[in-house]
């Protein structure tokens, strides 16, 4: 191993000594990574993470992610994004700059950086995550003689069809929760498959739609969205009335799910079917829409609605700016389990040393090794 390799080795050493001691323990919130990693006389020039002593202009990082197992490759992929205090993204940081730590809170066990790679990725694919109501009034007949569940079906099938090669679609179903029914895939077959399962029961919950098509979707690069078809207010919310109020109300899930959803810089297309919507129920849409940069349809038929998702929809999604992540990956180092679905918790800590001090964040999800 040359010079510059063990000193690398060594510093990681001695921040994770600090990781597994202290800030990462169990059931632990805080974290404060080890000073003698980042000790004051350091410079860029001394440290193997990324610094810039003289930049005064990042003063908080944010980070969210979120990570996907391989099987055939047996390799877990982290779709990382950085971010500063207005919401840019930070594009020069190396892979030293982030600790990935598996199971924090029962086994901990951290991936050592040599084994991982991270590239700066970006994709002009479409990642939708599409959002269907199946709750007890899409039973209600449309002009065609069909149920609105059944146009929806068309409708979402119609969309999967004008998928193009790379491009990745998730499938939401809500009612008085909400279900990711099929995780992102470019496999029609399975997407028609997870559609053809739609059945109508059920209320409305719109913030838990929302918070599972983010969750649906995650951090994955490209040309990313949220279309969610609805056809009657929320009634699950426990905050009443409309955007006027839950808009001021952090518990309201309606604002949970969209406050998720900007957090995340998804664009949400909202669609209303049939004429049963109240003024609350077109205003939620609508400011579910307007607050992300999407647009809301009014589809009082199945002919309009099938225009929206055939063709309106599918054109605003491909004009999306794409969106850059980091792709951080390392070998898989928990063993599959025969006939068992492992869970794996990650969690991933990010530094950057500025002209403000060590700005520090953590994010943590999971994945499941088959």
């Amino acid at each position: 191993m040359n010079v510059r390799g063990l000193v690398r080795r060594i510093l990681f050493a001695l921040s994770l000594a600090a990781l597994l001691t202290g800030a990462w323990g169990c059931g632990s919130d805080e974290y404060a990574p080890d000073p003698a990693r980042y000790a004051p006389g350091d410079t860029a020039a001394s440290s193997p993470a990324f610094q810039d002593l003289s930049d005064a202009t990042v003063t908080a990082l944010g980070l969210t992610f979120s990570v996907e197992y391989d099987r055939d490759l047996d390799r877990v992929n982290v779709y990382a994004r950085v971010e500063d205090q207005n919401g840019t993204f930070i594009g020069t940081l190396n892979k030293y700059n982030f600790v990935v730590v598996l199971d924090p809170r029962t086994a901990p066990k951290t991936v050592d950086p040599e084994d991982q790679d991270l590239d700066t990725v970006t994709s002009q694919n479409r990642v939708v995550a599409l959002v269907i109501d199946s709750s007890g009034s899409m039973t209600a007949t449309t002009e065609t003689g069909e149920s609105r569940i059944q146009v929806a079906r068309e409708a979402a099938k119609l969309f999967v069809s004008l998928m193009n090669p790379g491009d990745q679609v998730a499938i939401v179903d809500f009612d008085d929760d909400a279900r990711v029914v099929q995780q992102l895939t470019d496999d029609q077959s399975a997407l028609n498959e997870a559609i053809e399962k739609f059945t109508a029961d059920g209320a409305t919950n719109l913030g838990a739609a929302l918070t599972e098509a983010v969750k649906a979707v995650g951090t994955r690069p490209g040309k990313r969205a949220v279309v969610l078809l609805t056809d009657g207010d929320d009634t699950v919310d426990s905050v009443l009335g409309g955007p006027d109020v839950w808009l001021n109300d952090p518990t309201s899930t309606r604002y949970q799910g969209l406050n998720l959803a900007k957090e995340n810089d998804l664009v949400v297309f909202t669609v209303g079917l049939g004429s049963e919507l109240s003024d609350i129920g077109l205003a939620d849409l609508q400011t579910f829409a307007e607050q992300t940069g999407g647009q809301f349809f009014q589809a009082p038929t199945a002919s309009d609605l099938l225009t929206a998702f055939g063709q309106t929809i599918p054109d605003q999604v491909a004009a999306l700016p794409p969106l850059e992540t980091y792709l951080l990956t390392f070998p898989n180092p928990i063993p599959p389990v025969a006939g068992k679905d492992v869970d794996v918790r990650v969690r991933v800590g990010v530094t950057y040393r500025n002209a403000n001090g060590l700005l520090t964040d953590k994010f943590e999800a999971a994945y499941t090794v088959k």
